[in-house]
C-alpha cells in the first residue's frame, strides 16, 4: 500500500489483522496427523474461522491462528486471551490438547484488504508496477500460483520494451545440506566416517550437527548468524528453544568467521548477544 501510494497508484487500502500462533512439542504430534478445525455453524460478523490444528512437515503441531483487527501495522504482541480463545475451540476437535506442550507462540499481522480479496494486477495508473497486496489465507497455498501469473505479467509488461529471453544459464536445482536426521543408519554412518563433525551433534532436540551448520556457512548463501542458521537447519526450534545450542551455534559462527564471540549477532546488525566477556 505504501509503495501504491509512493507510486500514485493506489486504488485499495490495507487494514492490519493480527493473529497468533502456538506451536506444540513433537511429541503432542500425534494429536492431529494433518489439517484439522472445529467449524462453527452459527453466523459471525469477523473474519476468521478461529484457526485450526495443522501437523507440519517437521512434525510439532501448530495452533491457530486468530484474528483480531488492530490498527498497528507492527503490532506482534502475543495475548493470553488469544491463545486461551483458540484452544478452548480446538479441543473440540482434539480433547488431548494442552497448553502444557506449547514450546513457543508468535503473532504474525496479515495485510487484508477491504475487499477481503487478493489484488494480483498491473498498475492501473503505472506502467511499471505489479501489485500483489492482500494475500492472506491461503496465501501460502497459492503462492506458487501467483508466482507464475505475476512472472507471466512481468514478462509481458517488459516486451513491450526490449525483447525478452529465457535465462539458459538457470540452474533451478542445488545441492542441499545433508538432512542426517532423516537419513537411514548406514547412511549416517557413511557421512560420519567421511566428516566427523556430522557425528557431533549441536542441537540434541532437533537432531542438528556440526557438520550440517559449517555446511550452512559455506554455502553460496551463507547465513552468518545464529537466527540465520536456525532458519536454514533448526537448532533452537525444539523444546528447549536454544537454550543449550544457541551458545554453541554462536561459538561455531565465531571460530568459523574468525571474529570473537561479542560479534556474532542474532538476526540483523543490530541484534547483539553479548558485548564481551565478563570475567578475566
Amino acid at each position: 500500500e505504501d509503495v501504491a501510494k509512493m507510486a500514485q497508484d493506489r486504488f485499495y487500502s490495507i487494514h492490519p489483522r493480527r493473529g497468533t500462533n502456538s506451536i506444540l512439542d513433537k511429541k503432542a504430534g500425534h494429536l492431529v496427523r494433518s489439517i484439522s478445525s472445529v467449524r462453527t455453524m452459527k453466523k459471525t460478523t469477523g473474519h476468521t474461522k478461529g484457526g485450526g490444528m495443522l501437523h507440519t512437515v517437521d512434525d510439532n503441531v501448530l495452533v491457530g491462528p486468530d484474528a483480531v483487527e488492530t490498527w498497528e501495522k507492527e503490532n506482534f504482541a502475543t495475548e493470553q486471551a488469544s491463545i486461551d480463545r483458540v484452544f478452548a475451540k480446538q479441543k473440540g476437535t482434539s480433547p488431548g490438547l494442552t497448553q502444557r506442550d506449547i514450546i513457543t507462540y508468535f503473532t504474525g499481522v496479515r495485510a487484508a484488504t477491504f475487499e477481503e480479496d487478493f489484488i494480483i494486477e498491473m498498475g492501473r495508473r503505472t506502467k511499471n508496477l505489479i501489485h500483489c497486496a492482500g494475500i492472506q489465507s491461503p496465501g501460502l497455498t497459492t503462492a506458487p500460483a501467483v508466482a507464475v501469473d505475476v512472472a507471466a505479467m512481468a514478462v509481458k509488461a517488459l516486451s513491450c520494451q526490449k525483447e525478452i529471453k529465457p535465462n539458459t544459464g538457470f540452474r533451478p536445482n542445488r545441492k542441499g545440506i545433508p538432512r542426517l536426521r532423516e537419513l537411514p543408519e548406514e547412511e549416517r554412518d557413511r557421512l560420519i566416517r567421511e566428516n566427523p563433525d556430522y557425528g557431533v551433534i549441536i542441537c540434541r532436540c532437533e537432531e542438528i550437527s556440526k557438520g550440517e551448520i559449517l555446511d550452512a556457512l559455506n554455502s553460496p548463501l551463507p547465513v552468518c548468524t545464529v537466527d540465520g542458521i536456525k532458519k536454514r537447519l533448526r537448532p533452537g526450534m525444539g523444546r528447549c528453544q536454544g537454550g543449550f545450542c544457541m551458545p554453541l551455534v554462536a561459538q561455531i559462527i565465531s571460530e568459523h568467521e574468525g571474529i570473537p564471540l561479542s560479534r556474532v549477532k542474532k538476526s540483523g546488525t543490530e541484534a547483539v548477544i553479548s558485548y564481551g566477556p565478563t570475567k578475566g
